[in-house]
């Protein structure tokens, strides 16, 4: 007999079913169909013995439990004459080795079954490595270091980071938070950032100095009417264009976009920026500035123009008209040498940007962004005026910022934009 363990009831099985057993396990594995008949005539006659028996619970418990087949008449016999003289001794050893060769039988079926039982696990394991070998595993995500500022000009990002589609492209973003443009456009230069958001004045400055050579991967905002503002403190000390003369005004950065535009439409409206005490400072402590009268005026961006606008602050100018209407602001970059080297991160990235871009078309999707990304209330998250998240590169809209520069004289010579552009962009 065999004792086997099926789910959780011990049973008892005999050579014949065994046989059986094991036939239909051999045919299973060579791929035939069961057939219940194939083990012959003489296991069916050996499964009708007297006497046999096939499935037989060890606990011998319950309705559906057998009692144990009584022992057959001529083992009774033998055993009777085991105390009897020479003839009684020899049917005793008749009667030893028999039962050593029912042990014998009873112990081979055993040791087949755990020799099947073992191949069967080599067989199923090696199946299972097999699937794993089969499907390689999903790399890590790669690391890509990102310099934002906390505008709503990274709406887009921001709701690509949220809603995980860089993690699905196969990239681990760090977000750092930088105060400007041309400070982004440095870490690029010094390795601390692989991507940076920027507006376009501080790449083509570096750019057209040699002081870095990058590529611009994707736009990122082009402003609108009411979304770039000069404002004068709420002491209004400053309340007219005219009165930039000595007045200390703050700025991101020199040569940011803020810079460029301020200084192009204070021109137009007879101001001299020359004379302007222009304060680099980070857009967020520009409105606390004005309120301890540190500073005298400062050009902001959405969603710092609304909350100028609830501190009490003035508006000055509104940067987004007349020449710089619909003009390109911000965008991605990259150094060259990290976009030959990487192009598949530089598909990712794009890629998952788009998406974003997509969502925040949305004004529901870009006041929640505005909210749970750049620390605004929701009152102020509806008042925000945002301007447009375009959705590819225009070389027209580019070269324009560069024009406006070398007018302004922020840049010494003409500068072609066409050079930054990676291949099959426009002007490329």
């Amino acid at each position: 007999m065999v004792l086997g363990w099926f789910g959780r009831r011990a049973v008892e099985i005999d050579e014949v079913e065994l046989d059986r057993r094991l036939a239909d396990l051999r045919r299973a594995l060579s791929g035939a169909p069961p057939e219940r008949g194939a083990l012959g005539p003489e296991h069916t006659g050996r499964r009708r013995r007297s006497g046999s028996r096939e499935l037989l619970a060890i606990s011998g418990h319950g309705p559906g439990s057998r009692q144990p087949a009584p022992i057959p008449a001529k083992l009774q016999v033998v055993r009777s004459r085991q105390k009897t003289g020479r003839r009684g001794q020899a049917v005793h050893h008749l009667a030893w080795g028999s039962g050593r060769a029912r042990r014998k039988r009873r112990h081979q079926p055993a040791a087949v079954v755990l020799v099947v039982l073992l191949a069967l696990s080599a067989v199923v394991g090696g199946f299972y490595w097999y699937r794993g070998s089969g499907q390689p595993a999903v790399p890590p995500p790669t690391l890509v270091r990102v310099g934002v500022l906390p505008l709503v000009d990274v709406a887009a990002f921001y709701r690509s980071v949220d809603e995980g589609y860089f993690r699905k492209a196969g990239l681990d973003v760090r977000i750092i938070t930088v105060a400007s443009g041309p400070e982004a456009v440095r870490g690029l230069e010094t390795g601390e950032l692989d991507v940076a958001f920027s507006s376009y004045p501080g790449m083509f400055m570096a750019q057209s100095t040699h002081a870095a050579d990058l590529k611009i991967i994707a736009p990122a905002y082009t402003a609108k009417p009411g979304h770039l503002m000069l404002v004068g403190a709420p002491n209004r000390s400053f309340t007219r264009p005219d009165q930039a003369a000595h007045k200390r005004i703050g700025v991101t950065s020199r040569g940011s976009i803020s810079d460029l535009l301020a200084i192009s439409e204070m021109r137009q409206a007879g101001g001299d920026p020359d004379s302007v005490s222009w304060v680099s400072m980070d857009m967020r402590a520009m409105v606390p500035a004005m309120r301890r009268g540190e500073i005298d005026g400062a050009v902001v961006a959405e969603p710092f123009v609304t909350m100028a606008d609830e501190a009490g602050a003035v508006q000055l100018l509104d940067l987004g008209l007349d020449l710089n209407f619909e003009i390109a602001m911000s965008g991605w970059v990259v150094p060259a040498g990290f976009a030959a080297s990487r192009p598949d991160v530089i598909d990712a990235f794009q890629d998952a940007l788009a998406r974003g871009v997509g969502d925040v078309q949305n004004r529901d999707v870009r006041e929640q962004v505005f909210q749970q990304d750049l620390g605004v209330d929701a009152r102020t998250a509806r008042e925000v005026r945002v301007g447009s998240f375009p959705a590819h590169l225009d070389l027209g809209d580019l070269q324009r910022v560069a024009d406006l520069m070398l007018n302004q004289q922020m840049l010494s010579r003409p500068f072609k934009v066409a050079s930054m552009l990676l291949p099959g962009l426009p002007g490329s």
